[in-house]
């Protein structure tokens, strides 16, 4: 499909020229949009400015509708002056017409952009829009909580936020022109395991979700949503289900504040949308499910009371199968997000194996110590599957769940570890039938030199639970024994 114009480029009231200081900033943002657009197309793009448009008004009596229905797509940068102009207001309902002739029509790729200088403080006359992507060019102060708009003055370059951003919204120009004129080209493979969800956040992890979301795109993911989630909560819902069921892994950032909520529902939008993943997970239809990862900053602080209650339960009650939490630095967890996408890449090889399996779960630097009675267990006919592959650098709550469910029994040595770390695995072990494991185990051998308290044993007691000082050959012998006779 061919346009008169590939870019409109709309500045409402930051345009004014008796707004001198929006109107500076709506021209030198253009010209850098510029720059970046003529990098990324190998033909410079055809770019109309709002005030070109008025010039051909004028000159030519040409109607804008005409024009914006040979437009592929719209930036308008919107100020929060430009809710109370009626003037502006009908330009971006023009702009919406022309993308949307038809009452419920749908976009499969985003054709409005919203620049958003400072943030709205009523929306009501935006709602036709409300799904479009944004692009927050301001920053919030975690203080204050005073916004600001990304400085640009004169030949002073921008700041790094500012150029990242606009980074983010050429790319998705780029991506939208070739795939609306290019409809069978496909930019990004549409493949489940190419494709992310990336949950909707709140203010304070904007910049990072726009940080991972950046890096997934330059390995090669699609990430959704491409539209904004809706506001309202069934609406809502069949979106984020739609996205989810073409997505191989879905990701959540938690921030320090619980957001607002979502019309025809109790839950605010982040919230909502760990739910909704959740439930589509346990459900019973049948097609690839994802893995759901949410992320709690190590280092965050809140003084929301909701989000403290929140992150509690989630702490409390969202570990299962399929979905992990993690509590990390950014950096941390971008490592983990890239290695878990590079384990869900590849497929499992399937191989036929005889014997018992025995989970051996032990601190990492307890292994070397317990060598040689891994080579007697393995002596035996046994395979032994260990919790924290040497390569790995963090801890998989998945790859644990997993081992759990496919082991035969478990090995559990507690050697210098704290009383509370093998606490926590003693839960694991009383929860695992809810994550799908279908038999029992034939045996549990813990091996302490502390007797634990837990009361998790007391649902334990349909199994064998040994214990010993020390372990030795005598002891491992008779644990062994008592798996092969069962």
């Amino acid at each position: 499909m061919n346009f008169e114009h590939d870019i409109f480029i709309s500045y409402g009231a930051a345009g004014k020229q008796d707004n001198q200081d929006g109107a500076a900033w709506a021209q030198l943002f253009c010209n850098h949009l510029d720059v970046v657009l003529q990098r990324l197309f190998d033909e410079k793009p055809s770019v109309l400015l709002q005030n070109e448009l008025l010039t051909r008004q004028q000159q030519m009596n040409e109607n804008p509708v005409d024009v914006f229905k040979k437009t592929g797509v719209f930036v308008v940068i919107i100020s929060p002056e430009d809710i109370g102009s009626d003037d502006y207001m009908k330009e971006l309902g023009r702009i919406y017409e022309a993308v949307y002739p038809s009452p419920g029509d749908n976009q499969t790729r985003n054709r409005i952009f919203k620049v958003l200088t400072l943030p709205l403080q009523d929306e009501k006359e935006l709602e036709l829009m409300k799904a479009e992507l944004r692009y927050n060019f301001y920053e919030i102060n975690r203080y204050n909580k005073k916004p600001l708009t990304y400085p640009l003055q004169g030949n002073q370059l921008p700041d790094d936020k500012f150029w990242s951003k606009l980074v983010d919204l050429a790319y998705d120009i780029y991506n939208s022109l070739q795939e609306i004129k290019e409809p069978g080209k496909v930019v990004h493979s549409e493949s489940n395991h190419r494709t992310i969800f990336l949950a909707e956040t709140s203010f304070d992890q904007q910049e990072n979700r726009d940080i991972l979301k950046r890096e997934l795109r330059h390995l090669g993911y699609k990430v959704l949503p491409v539209l904004s989630i809706p506001g309202e909560s069934e609406h809502a819902r069949t979106v984020i289900e739609e996205n989810v069921r073409q997505s191989v892994v879905a990701i959540h950032m938690m921030g320090a504040y619980y957001g607002e909520f979502i019309k025809n529902a109790k839950y605010s939008l982040i919230d909502f949308q760990a739910r909704v993943v959740k439930e589509f997970i346990e459900s019973k239809e049948k097609c690839l499910k994802p893995y759901q990862i949410i992320w709690i900053p190590s280092d965050l602080k809140t003084t929301d009371q909701r989000q403290s209650l929140y992150l509690k339960r989630i702490k409390r009650d969202e570990t299962q199968e399929k979905t992990e939490i993690i509590e990390a630095p950014l950096e941390v967890f971008k490592t983990i997000v890239n290695n878990k996408l590079n384990e869900l890449a590849v497929a499992p090889v399937m191989t036929s194996e005889t014997g018992y399996s025995l989970y051996l779960i032990c601190e990492e630097t307890e292994k070397p110590d317990l060598q040689d009675y891994i080579n007697l267990i393995q002596s035996r006919g046994f395979r032994i599957l260990t919790s924290v592959p040497a390569e790995k650098e963090y801890y998989s709550i998945t790859e644990h769940i997993r081992l759990l469910k496919k082991a035969d029994a478990v090995l559990i040595y507690k050697g210098d570890s704290s009383m509370e770390w093998l606490n926590s695995k003693l839960r694991d072990l009383v929860k695992v039938p809810g994550f799908g494991k279908e038999k029992p185990f034939k045996a549990i051998g813990i091996f302490s030199p502390q007797k634990t308290t837990d009361k998790s044993l007391l649902f334990l007691r349909n199994v064998t639970v040994i214990w010993n000082e020390e372990i030795n050959n005598t002891a491992i012998h008779h644990f062994l024994d008592q798996i092969i006779k069962k």
